[in-house]
C-alpha cells in the first residue's frame, strides 16, 4: 500500500503550467538579485535548467547591461522559444577582473529552449525509511533545456559582488583587480 504525499522534490521549480516568458522572467529576476553568484542561489536556478552544473568557486561571471527585457516566445507542443534583449558587456573572473567585450551599438538577445517536464512527488510507502520518487505526467512544468553556462548578472549587481569579493580577498593584487573592476563597472552604469 503506497501513501501519496504531495510534496514537490524541487521547491523552487516554478509553478505548474506557468508560461515560458514567466519561467525565463523569473531566472533573471535571480539573476539581477545576484541569486547566481552564490552557491546556494546557483544550486536553486540549476532547477530551472534540464540539465544543471554544480557551483564552482573559480566561475566567471558574465556583465549583462542594466537594460533588458523580455522580446518573445513561442510554443510548439512540449518545447518553447524565448528571447531575452539584453546586451553581454563583459566578464569578471574569479581573480575579480574585469574584461570588457567590444562595443556594440546594437541590442543582442539571449535565447532560451524550454520543454515540458512532468512534476515529480515523493510516495511514502509504510514500513520504509525512504521516500520514493514518482513521476507525475497530469503536472507539467517548463525548465530551460541545458546546462546555465556561466553565472550572469546585471552591472548594478556585478559593482556590488565585486565590492562584496574585495572586502573579503586577503591578496592584494585581487583586491587591486576589484578596485579597477568597480571603475571601469562604474563607468557603464
Amino acid at each position: 500500500m503506497s501513501v501519496w504525499v504531495n510534496v514537490s522534490v524541487t521547491q523552487s521549480l516554478p509553478l505548474p503550467q506557468q508560461a515560458p516568458k514567466h519561467v525565463i522572467e523569473e531566472l533573471w529576476g535571480m539573476a539581477v538579485r545576484g541569486g547566481l553568484l552564490t552557491p546556494k542561489g546557483w544550486n536553486r536556478a540549476g532547477d530551472y535548467f534540464t540539465d544543471p552544473t554544480p557551483w564552482t568557486t573559480n566561475m566567471t561571471v558574465v556583465v549583462m547591461s542594466n537594460d533588458y527585457g523580455f522580446d518573445e516566445s513561442s510554443i510548439s507542443g512540449g518545447t518553447a522559444k524565448a528571447v531575452m534583449m539584453c546586451s553581454e558587456l563583459g566578464k569578471i573572473g574569479a581573480n575579480l577582473r574585469y574584461t570588457p567585450l567590444p562595443q556594440q551599438s546594437f541590442k543582442s538577445g539571449r535565447g532560451y529552449d524550454l520543454v515540458a517536464v512532468p512534476a515529480h512527488t515523493l510516495v511514502f510507502v509504510p514500513g520504509t525509511e525512504k521516500p520514493e520518487e514518482k513521476v507525475n505526467t497530469n503536472v507539467t512544468y517548463w525548465k530551460v533545456k541545458g546546462s546555465p553556462g556561466d553565472p550572469w548578472t546585471t552591472v548594478n549587481t556585478a559593482i556590488r559582488y565585486v565590492l562584496e569579493m574585495r572586502e573579503k580577498a586577503t591578496d592584494p593584487a585581487i583586491k587591486k583587480n576589484a578596485d579597477q573592476s568597480i571603475a571601469k563597472l562604474l563607468r557603464l552604469h
